[in-house]
């Protein structure tokens, strides 16, 4: 059995579960498909389509992409599909369990910016950017539609500075470099996602192609002050922006910005702002 190609007809899909959201004018699906049988996968769409990898092992799969790569491909949890608006893609695929996102970009959003067809590509920032959309998903109130926008913007950034059709070079190692403003902004963007969440040093200097030691560096010199310290500035930020545009409670603010416990949260939130949660959010 051979890359669909419209000479055949084109095999049905199995998918068990989907769930559909809309942030920001994009599109996010996210799949669970059984790949039991030899399934096809295509793509030619008025639109850019972006398909993320979260899940599950196949056992063939070869893909026929115009002007992109061809032949045997096998994708890993966390690589990244490219399929630019107009492009045809297809698949045959075969394994078990399977679970992806797709996501939807229309072309105005990047506006004339060309993308380039891209095949599993490891992109850390975006796997972890739709993880987290997946995991609040069905979280109500006020702080969580805030906290999906801020991931989508964010995720919506991301592809139209790292997508376009000059790739950027990657550069490993990298004893003595600094952290030029694209690279900046990249840290700010993981980090932003990461408020409510134990930071990974490693992941983060791996997402700006550096080691750990030579990133702790580059990141001093860049911004002035730690990590660990930049984060806690955001979180009070955030929480900040929640105490005065959100009815959450102190309570569920202080889980929202990824302090550990709610008197943790009052007492840094005192020592950075001068004053308690509750009296900032009175005194606004």
């Amino acid at each position: 059995m051979q890359v669909w190609d419209g000479r055949r007809p084109r095999s049905d899909r199995a998918v068990v579960s989907e769930r559909g959201m809309s942030l920001q004018g994009l599109d996010f699906r996210f799949v669970a498909e059984t790949v039991t049988a030899p399934t096809d996968w295509c793509f030619q769409e008025p639109h850019h389509v972006f398909v993320v990898h979260r899940r599950g092992d196949l056992k063939s799969m070869e893909i026929d992409f115009e002007s992109g790569p061809s032949g045997r491909c096998l994708p890993r949890i966390g690589d990244v599909w490219v399929i630019p608006a107009e492009h045809r893609y297809a698949a045959l695929a075969q394994g078990a369990m399977v679970g992806f996102c797709e996501i939807i970009v229309p072309t105005t959003k990047l506006g004339e910016q060309d993308l380039l067809p891209r095949v599993g590509y490891q992109d850390t920032l975006l796997h972890r950017l739709v993880e987290r959309l997946a995991g609040q998903a069905n979280q109500d109130g006020a702080a969580a539609t805030l906290f999906r926008q801020s991931l989508a913007e964010t995720l919506q950034f991301h592809i139209a500075d790292q997508y376009g059709a000059q790739p950027k070079p990657q550069h490993l190692g990298g004893s003595g470099r600094q952290l030029d403003r694209l690279n900046q902004q990249v840290v700010i963007d993981y980090l932003e996602t990461e408020l409510d969440s134990r930071i990974d040093l490693d992941v983060l200097a791996q997402a700006v192609g550096m080691s750990t030691s030579s990133f702790l560096s580059a990141f001093s010199a860049a911004f002035g002050t730690t990590p660990h310290q930049y984060l806690i500035e955001q979180r009070i930020r955030r929480a900040k922006t929640l105490l005065t545009g959100t009815t959450a409670s102190v309570t569920e603010i202080s889980a929202a910005v990824g302090f550990s416990t709610p008197s943790h949260f009052a007492t840094t939130f005192k020592q950075r702002v001068g004053v308690s949660p509750t009296t900032y959010r009175n005194s606004v």
